[in-house]
């Protein structure tokens, strides 16, 4: 979450938070695919890390950051600069 929180320039707290501003959702459900994909977390234990969020919100957010790698290169991008970061 620090990465990620880093990179959009988003207090770590608002993305623990219930606000729903777009740039604030994205960083949330980003947050979710990547400890996921990273950590092999399970869901209710990402839920729980993110502000105890449902399991069903959390499948949704992974899935919805998955359909867009699919298609928004600016997503892949921001992804992978999020990674790098984590791996430096």
């Amino acid at each position: 979450m620090e990465a990620v929180s880093i990179f959009y320039d988003i207090d770590e707290k608002l993305i623990l938070s219930k606000n729903r501003r777009q740039e604030i959702v994205k960083a949330r459900q980003i947050s979710m695919y990547l400890l996921r994909e990273i950590l092999h977390l399970s869901l209710p234990s990402i839920g729980q890390k993110l502000g105890n969020k449902d399991h069903s919100t959390v499948i949704y957010s992974i899935n919805k950051i998955e359909d867009g790698l699919k298609k928004d290169g600016n997503l892949i991008e921001e992804i992978k600069k999020i990674k790098q970061k984590l791996y430096k």
